[in-house]
C-alpha cells in the first residue's frame, strides 16, 4: 500500500534530526518512493510503499521524540478519479 508521512519537528531539534536522518536505515519491508525537506517549514515528506501497519510504526518510532509523524494511505489521483 502506498503511503505519504509528513514529520513536523521542533525548530530546536534540527541538529538531532538531521542526524538522525544521515543514520537512518529503512526497514526492508518498506520501499522509499521520494523523500522531500520543506524548507522553512521544519516538516519533511516521504511517500513510501509499506505491507502493514508493524512498517509504519518502525518508521516512525526513532523520530518520535523530536516531533509529531503523521501519516494517510494514498493512491495515485488517476486511480481514484478511474474508480468512480
Amino acid at each position: 500500500m502506498l503511503f505519504v508521512l509528513w514529520y513536523q519537528f521542533e525548530p530546536e531539534h534540527v541538529e538531532d534530526v538531521h542526524k538522525l536522518w544521515r543514520e537512518y536505515k529503512y526497514p526492508d519491508d518498506v520501499k522509499v518512493i521520494n523523500r522531500f525537506l520543506l524548507i522553512g517549514r521544519h516538516m519533511s515528506v516521504a511517500v513510501f510503499e509499506a505491507q502493514s501497519e508493524e512498517s509504519l510504526l518502525k518508521i516512525t518510532a526513532p523520530f518520535s521524540k523530536y516531533g509529531i509523524a503523521h501519516i494517510a494511505p494514498a493512491m495515485p489521483l488517476e486511480e481514484a478519479v478511474a474508480v468512480r
